[in-house]
């Protein structure tokens, strides 16, 4: 399936899916996905684990999703949302290049989200999150605000996810999509 031009941005915490999700997107839609944990880890392969690499793959994702966009393609990016500059961010991108912002957001129980976060070690990054202890740590710096989000429950069946998405996407482009 080809969509019109979109900017997906993935939230939600750790361990509740967004990156499967993400990736099943980016494949069933033929969209480029740019994934911040990868971003940030390549960053620290190289230079260490500087306390500035965090802004930096910010700043390295984005402008890797500006030049999707200038080429008039879609993209999907993976990140949990953690913050509302991010969210923010996000939002003049998309007004930049006239196209709707979609927040796909996942969540899931506790429980599936820490059996997750438990079986995940060293799949991605060093830095991600793999216990439960860890994440109660970094949870309060999850801001809460809204957005206008496909929420999807990332317990029901990955297809069922998928669906949700494309229909959402179907809202936001009426007698656009193929």
């Amino acid at each position: 399936m080809q969509i019109p031009e979109t900017l997906i941005v993935m939230r939600g915490y750790p361990g509740t899916g967004k990156s499967t999700i993400a990736r099943a997107l980016a494949s069933a839609l033929h969209t480029p996905l740019i994934d911040r944990d990868i971003l940030r880890q390549t960053c620290v392969d190289i230079l260490g684990n500087l306390p500035e690499l965090g802004r930096l793959s910010y700043e390295l994702m984005f402008a890797a999703a500006r030049e999707q966009l200038r080429l008039g393609l879609s993209v999907i990016i993976d990140t949990p949302l953690t913050y509302r500059t991010t969210y923010e961010q996000a939002q003049h991108m998309a007004h930049t290049f006239h196209i709707p912002l979609l927040v796909v957001h996942c969540h899931c129980s506790e429980d599936l989200q820490r059996l997750r976060l438990e079986g995940r070690k060293g799949l991605v990054s060093t830095f991600q999150i793999t216990s439960w202890d860890e994440w109660l740590r970094w949870k309060p710096l999850f801001e809460q605000f809204e957005t206008d989000s496909c929420l999807l429950d990332t317990a029901q069946p990955l297809d069922d996810s998928l669906s949700q998405v494309v229909h959402r996407i179907q809202e936001l482009h009426p007698h656009k999509v193929q």
